[in-house]
């Protein structure tokens, strides 16, 4: 048998990029989510052309 990874897509639709800690933001606090990203999961971060 295959052994294949689990995928899990996390995509909140109500915060903005820059208030999650783990992208340099020291007044968030989202344990959790930081917990996760630490653990090996990826992050991406979009830039945004004005």
């Amino acid at each position: 048998m295959i052994k294949r990874p689990h995928i899990l897509l996390f995509n909140p639709d109500q915060w903005r990029g820059d208030v999650l800690a783990h992208l340099a933001n020291t007044a968030a606090h989202a344990p959790k989510i930081d917990k996760l990203v630490g653990s090996g999961a990826i992050s991406f971060k979009v830039k945004v052309r004005s």
